[in-house]
């Protein structure tokens, strides 16, 4: 980017296009628009034409109901537990938490009864190897609770993974419901602890071999000492992930096909009906279908503001270069404008342009439309509106609440900011909706869920846990309401709406169709015409696959570049931006090289994972690929501004590659990139390779200690003093014992996340060991320039840091070739670096050690 010299080469460069394209116009619209979107007259009957709606046999998208099954009793190949780990339980005040601790000190294990209100005052917790979560029934707060649910297991989360590859770990919840998650038919009284299904249901997919139980306990079952012998025997057997108890009988939720209803909606033309969510995506298509075969009078809610008319330099432009060109000529002036003002101008432009023309297209239909713009969060704006909608209109018959948000993290990486977005918007946007339509007789309750809530998935944790305490809401409801059919509809993905191109990419990898919007919306219909003898909760569409197993990626051959055909670099575009200085990355202050700060590779190469893994959330970072520094990365004044680039995942086999680049700035009117690598994305990670570290260790001890190395031959500052012990050097190679890397707010002011991706620490000592292994065999200090493959086994590295072996493969005067392994305490490989190459020059000692150079020629 730092080639574009005026804004609208940059705008051409954010689209891909070349700037000497003619933009092609905009067609003109079938409609026109109406820019107010306000009420109009409901259309005499007599005007009102409504389609048949088809046979549901013609449909093909699958419809799937939930139902409770009876479970055969649980196996008895229970896991193990580590005699020194806790197993932490939350006291939920019903005196089960104290009977679930004595069960479990019955069989020799290690009980902790903590307060869900304290531990968050907790410096440190114990080592931990299981965590069981009982909720207080009668909490003020159940939300919060929620809330504080999942910050519990994110905290445990690096504990109960290393567990769980260390022998055994468990992951357990306890709510009442019914005893089968509410599918009994016979209502729930407590919804909201739904939420922590959708907890146990993700963590299940994300921790591989961490036992995940979900137990629903039968309200009327009050013996605690036998309900603790029940759990207790559940969460240590391997099983169903959600598993409803009474005292004789076991029962497991299970997924049914069934066909689509097939009868009547019973709502006449011009009945008011309430869709939150917006014009836009999947909302749109279901009012668009509402329209088309039913001509309701429509209400739709959505976070965008009123549409509003297009100035005459937009209204007939269609290309996307065109449209940022001409938001760039005619609403920015100057040169203070930058990519991400441009692209958030468009997005909006855009979103004015599609409310727009679906109103339009809506109101054709013959169709009462009205759209108001209002954060669905607000119980007060909501019951204005709907105030004003009674008195224009009449009552409320039917309400369809379609609006979400996504913010796609896995668990040990969520926030609380994170839970709260995408949970109220679910939530309390559906309890704002119901206060303000209690007293209207609603016969149609439809609330949009996802099949997150249903299998849980991938880094979606909130929205599973938002949408399963929708699911319980609408099985309370149901019961309560009965003149009203009540759907819960847990929803594939679909074509459009919050399924970004990332994540329709994801699935299409995955094998999961995707409901194109129509279909689905149509789906919804027929679901409408079921009676109160329908059930409550469905499942449309295809289901997200779990990943089974892990599949073995070969390891590059050693000191080997890959010899895949060279292809051209496909189009980049920008993640983020940061400004460096020593200030906002104190770290840089223990990488200077002839007096000034240098981006460390090992940095560089944490940026990189950041970049690739923006765009594409679900997967995971399982290494990067030729990893080359172009341009060392100075900071010649005291501020810096550091680009990551990233261009779009492209599948190959069962992994994707994502091509990465680092700049900053322009020089004689070309880019300078400073570094680029291509990641390795993956679903699961690979199983590590096997290693054998008593055949590298030699018998030739180091005779330096830790300290002279530091403070004679490398350049690195007390924050970068990673090596403990170097156990032995030789002309093949170096064992070091390497500490692990504090977290990363110690390094940086404002970090990308709260947990580094890999071990920035750890490879940097690396790379100081091959500096020093020159140093020792060749007399020069040498500079990473190059790595043909890193591979990274596990989600974490190691917290007490790893040993770590460098093979020299190859070494002349000038250059050395070789790989590194990295170990654990216990000898199981963490990740290989392989390919690497450094260059040696004797010139170099000067700038790490300019009171020393002497040394270097003795």
């Amino acid at each position: 980017m730092g080639t574009l010299k005026t804004l609208g080469q940059i705008v051409a460069y954010l689209v891909g296009t070349r700037t000497d394209e003619a933009p092609p116009s905009r067609p003109e619209p079938v409609f026109p628009l109406n820019p107010r979107c306000d009420g109009e007259a409901i259309p005499n009957s007599q005007d009102i034409r409504v389609e048949s709606l088809p046979n549901p046999a013609t449909v093909t998208i699958q419809r799937q109901v939930v139902t409770a099954a009876k479970a055969p009793p649980a196996t008895e190949n229970r896991i193990s537990i580590a005699k020194d780990c806790k197993i932490l339980v939350t006291d939920g005040q019903t005196g089960l938490a104290a009977a679930i601790k004595k069960e479990l000190e019955a069989q020799d294990f290690n009980p902790v009864l903590i307060s869900p209100a304290k531990w968050k005052q907790k410096t440190q917790m114990p080592r931990t190897a299981g965590l069981v979560i009982i909720p207080d029934p009668e909490s003020k707060r159940p939300d919060q609770d929620l809330k504080d649910a999942l910050t519990l297991t994110r905290h445990l989360a690096h504990d109960l993974m290393d567990s769980a590859q260390n022998g055994g770990a468990l992951l357990a919840t306890v709510t009442r419901q019914d005893g089968a998650f509410g599918f009994k038919g016979e209502g729930i009284e407590k919804p909201w602890q739904g939420g922590l299904a959708g907890l146990v249901k993700t963590a299940a997919i994300e921790w591989q071999g961490v036992c995940c139980h979900a137990i629903d306990i039968a309200p009327q079952w009050q013996e605690n000492r036998a309900i603790a012998e029940a759990v207790v025997r559940e969460i240590l057997t391997p099983g169903p992930v959600e598993i409803g108890l009474e005292p004789d009988l076991r029962w497991t939720p299970v997924l049914e096909p069934h066909p689509y209803p097939w009868g009547e909606i019973k709502l006449a033309p011009g009945e008011v009906v309430v869709i939150s969510g917006g014009a836009r995506g999947i909302t749109a298509a279901a009012a668009r279908a509402l329209a088309q075969y039913l001509k309701p009078t429509l209400v739709l809610l959505g976070r965008s503001p009123h549409p509003v008319p297009e100035p005459a330099w937009l209204a007939a432009l269609s290309d996307e270069t065109a449209i940022k060109k001409a938001i760039l000529a005619n609403e920015y002036s100057g040169n203070d404008v930058s990519p991400q003002m441009i692209e958030k101008a468009f997005k909006a432009r855009m979103a004015n342009r599609e409310i727009a023309d679906n109103l339009s297209h809506l109101k054709a239909t013959g169709a009462a439309v009205s759209y108001y713009s209002v954060d669905i969060r607000d119980a007060e704006r909501v019951q204005s509106i709907l105030n004003e909608v009674r008195a224009t209109w009449g009552p409320i018959t039917a309400v369809i609440h379609g609006a979400g948000v996504l913010e796609d993290r896995l668990i040990i990486h969520k926030t609380p900011e994170q839970f709260e977005r995408v949970f109220t918007t679910k939530v309390n946007g559906f309890e704002a909706l119901l206060q303000a339509t209690h007293k209207d007789p609603l016969r149609y309750l439809v609330i949009f869920s996802s099949v997150a809530a249903r299998m849980g998935n991938r880094g979606q944790v909130d929205y599973a846990m938002a949408n399963e305490v929708l699911n319980k809401m609408a099985q309370q409801e149901s019961f309560q309401r009965p003149g009203c059919r009540v759907i819960s509809i847990n929803w594939g993905p679909w074509d459009g709406g919050m399924v970004t191109k990332a994540l329709k990419r994801e699935f299409e990898g995955r094998g999961v169709a995707l409901i194109p919007a129509d279909d689905g919306a149509r789906c919804m219909l027929y679901e409408m015409q079921g009676d109160k003898t329908a059930p409550v909760e469905v499942v449309i569409g295809g289901q997200i696959p779990v990943a089974k197993g892990k599949g073995q990626t070969p390891v590059q051959p050693a000191g080997q570049k890959p010899t895949a055909k060279i292809q051209p670099r496909p189009p980049l575009s920008l993640t983020f931006t940061r400004e460096l200085d020593v200030k906002h990355y104190p770290i840089l202050q223990s990488h200077i090289i002839d007096g000034k700060p240098v981006v460390p590779l090992a940095l560089i190469a944490e940026w990189f994972g950041h970049g690739a893994l923006h765009e594409n959330p679900g997967l995971v970072l399982h290494g990067l690929d030729d990893i080359r520094i172009l341009k060392g990365m100075r900071l010649e004044g005291e501020k810096g501004i550091i680009r990551i680039l990233a261009g779009k995942a492209r599948k190959k086999g069962s992994l994707y590659e994502v091509e990465l680049e680092l700049r900053n700035g322009h020089q004689a009117g070309k880019a300078i990139i400073h570094s680029r690598a291509r990641a390795i994305l993956t679903d699961s990670l690979a199983p590590p390779p096997t290693f054998n570290l008593s055949a590298h260790l030699g018998n030739r001890p180091y005779a330096r200690s830790v300290e002279e190395v530091y403070d004679q031959i490398l350049f690195h500052g007390l924050q970068l003093h990673g090596i403990r012990k170097i156990v032995s050097c030789s002309a093949q190679g170096m064992v070091a014992h390497i500490s692990a890397a504090p977290p990363p707010i110690e390094w940086m002011t404002d970090p990308l996340r709260h947990r580094w991706l890999g071990d920035p620490l750890v490879l940097d000592s690396a790379f100081q060991m091959a500096t020093l292994w020159c140093f020792e065999e060749k007399g020069a200090v040498s500079l990473p320039s190059y790595s043909a493959s890193y591979r990274q086994y596990r989600s974490l590295f190691p917290s007490d840091g790893v040993t770590v072996v460098l093979e020299v493969r190859k070494a002349t005067t000038h250059k050395m070739c070789g790989d590194f392994t990295f170990l654990d305490a216990a000898e199981e490989v963490v990740a290989r670096l392989t390919g690497y190459e450094a260059i040696i020059n004797p010139s170099l000692f000067k700038a790490f050690k300019p009171q020393y150079a002497a040394i270097a020629n003795e």
